[in-house]
């Protein structure tokens, strides 16, 4: 079963960057959504990230404290019938925080590790193909920059690109 993993945190430029937000989407469309509470990330936030990322929380019951989040998301990847891997676009930032969400109550059916997964994946020829198809998954109701969207993005590109033949 592959897992599609998208967060949102406070910054690219921080030394260290603060997670705000994880998404997850197995292959069969079913999806995990959790956010931190802003008191964790509001004042780290870049600017970039207050004008881009902020405004697109969707906060009620899906904001919880990290130990909350951590075991929601062990008990969803554990409810996985089949062993599981994590596809990201961006392991040095998304696959981290998880793994910092996730040790040392590590789920038994997911890989330790992930696999990157992005718009060069298939390369130069195909690499502007897979852009498009990613992005016909984002409108006004599915806003990129939303980790929940930016990983059922990433689960259509992936899905393209399998059906293309590329592996």
């Amino acid at each position: 079963m592959l897992i599609f993993l998208d967060t949102e945190f406070t910054g690219l430029e921080q030394r260290e960057s603060g997670l705000i937000s994880v998404g997850l989407v197995r292959e069969d469309g079913e999806s995990f959504y959790a956010e931190l509470p802003s008191m964790d990330y509001e004042h780290r936030a870049s600017y970039w990230v207050r004008e881009n990322v902020l405004p697109l929380l969707l906060a009620g019951s899906y904001r919880m404290p990290a130990w909350e989040m951590a075991e929601k998301l062990v008990q969803w990847i554990e409810a996985i019938d089949d062993r599981g891997m994590m596809i990201t676009d961006a392991p040095e930032f998304d696959f981290e925080f998880v793994k910092a969400l996730l040790l040392p109550a590590w789920p038994r059916n997911v890989a330790k590790e992930c696999m990157r997964f992005d718009s060069y994946a298939m390369g130069p020829n195909m690499q502007e193909w897979l852009e498009a198809v990613m992005a016909e998954y984002h409108n006004e109701q599915r806003p990129e920059h939303h980790a929940l969207h930016d990983a059922h993005s990433l689960r259509l590109g992936m899905m393209a690109a399998l059906d293309a033949g590329w592996r």
